[in-house]
């Protein structure tokens, strides 16, 4: 496939929860030097990096924080980073013999819980007005999708992410016939992208997706992927109906692209702030 976009304009609001463990849960945190510096170890490499520190909490035998990325940050370098650094500096510092262990938790989390951007998607097409037994093609929830969909060797990470596209000059390209053969495609690109579908939501000049993603794929190389291969397709499969209304670009070179997760952002804020 030959790229159509390279460059996007992104709103976004990425968001993680992430947790780290002293190796063996050795208290080597406890004293207040130690959590002082490992502080300003997080707070140095989110500067540097434009990561925006959102709320830590910092324990004996761990730390937790709460933290939101750019859209071409993955969530695996950004756990690099910081662990890394807080590995170099506290392990070289006097205070005490740090070591973190292997591997790391993450979870997205947004505004609101999953639940809500679910019904969120699933209602849009009564919302922008669409009704009759015509419509009940352009929602689809993957049966399949279980949570989390991805397992790994020394990390848990559960990444959910509500992403929307919207067609160039909103041209209504897509119809009912169109939807349920778009939703196959989209699994199939998830296959390929390492994505896991669990909601699409589709109308006429818009299109809304929640999926399982990993942390060493970004959100903007997600959105890439979606656009890009849907483009191709469109191209190939319904060059009539791109003809006929001249939207061949298909897709605005904009995106959403949001993280949900179990908990909001406010619910994980006062948890770490009460740690």
């Amino acid at each position: 496939m030959n790229p159509h976009f390279t460059a996007l304009e992104a709103a976004y609001q990425l968001r993680y929860y992430l947790s780290f463990k002293t190796k063996y849960l050795k208290p080597t945190l406890a004293a207040t030097e130690a959590q002082q510096l490992a502080h300003e170890v997080l707070a140095d490499v989110c500067e540097r990096n434009s990561y925006h520190l959102l709320e830590t909490d910092i324990n004996q035998d761990h730390l937790r924080l709460l933290v939101s990325l750019q859209p071409q940050a993955t969530v695996s370098k950004a756990v690099q980073l910081l662990k890394g650094n807080l590995q170099h500096r506290l392990g070289k510092s006097p205070i005490s013999e740090f070591k973190l262990a292997e591997g790391y938790f993450a979870r997205s989390t947004g505004s609101v819980d999953i639940e809500c951007v679910r019904k969120y998607v699933d209602d849009q097409v009564s919302h922008h007005g669409y009704s009759g037994e015509w419509t009940q093609s352009l929602n689809f929830r993957n049966e399949a999708f279980t949570s989390p969909a991805f397992k790994f060797a020394h990390h848990v990470s559960v990444l959910d992410y509500q992403m929307v596209f919207v067609t160039r000059n909103r041209l209504p390209l897509f119809d009912e016939e169109i939807a349920l053969k778009l939703f196959s495609y989209l699994l199939d690109v998830g296959k390929k992208h390492q994505f896991v579908i669990d909601r699409v939501g589709v109308l006429p000049d818009h299109l809304h997706l929640i999926f399982e993603g990993i942390p060493s794929v970004s959100a903007l190389d997600y959105a890439l992927a979606i656009m890009n291969n849907t483009h191709y397709w469109m191209t190939q499969k319904y060059s009539g109906v791109l003809k006929e209304t001249n939207g061949w670009d298909v897709w605005r070179p904009s995106y959403y692209a949001g993280t949900v997760g179990e908990f909001s952002t406010a619910q994980l804020k006062s948890f770490l702030a009460r740690s």
